[in-house]
């Protein structure tokens, strides 16, 4: 009887993980330049964001443009991220995606008007991305506990 109970919250944990990666989410391009417009602000408490928008010119760079605003001021700016365009052959996903044709991270950005140096840029990407890593791994962590929880007071029952 334990071990049915065992093999049944297992299913369950591996259900709830396999559920949770399947939500949708955000694309990586946005979430990307909005990570790293907040970081070049050093702006910790967070940005308020307004809106974005994507806009694809054929084989040149898909420009992610996003608009925010900071706590400070009401006055809205604009970020833009560049992708550069990747695809070496136009398939089923690219018509059905058409971002999907582009790299997933920045080639170049504007911040407030300004390009933003490409060093900088680099460097910021990378500890942006190192970031997203750790709260994906954290936020796993945080489900397989509480659905480990869950499980044991269902065996407790």
């Amino acid at each position: 009887m334990l071990n049915t109970i065992t093999v049944r919250s297992l299913i369950l944990i591996s259900s709830l993980i396999l559920l949770a990666s399947c939500a949708k989410t955000p694309d990586v391009r946005l979430t990307l330049c909005q990570d790293l417009t907040q970081l070049l602000l050093n702006s910790p408490e967070g940005l308020q964001w307004h809106e974005h928008k994507s806009i694809i010119k054929g084989y040149q760079d898909l420009e992610m443009q996003v608009q925010f605003s900071t706590g400070e001021q009401n006055s809205k700016a604009y970020a833009s991220c560049f992708y550069s365009y990747e695809q070496d052959e136009i398939g089923a996903e690219t018509f059905q995606d058409p971002e999907a044709a582009y790299s997933t991270y920045p080639s170049k950005m504007i911040l407030k008007d300004k390009a933003v140096d490409k060093i900088l840029l680099s460097k910021s990407i990378n500890k942006v991305m190192l970031q997203q890593g750790k709260d994906i791994i954290n936020k796993v962590k945080k489900d397989l506990e509480q659905a480990s929880q869950k499980a044991m007071e269902r065996i407790k029952d």
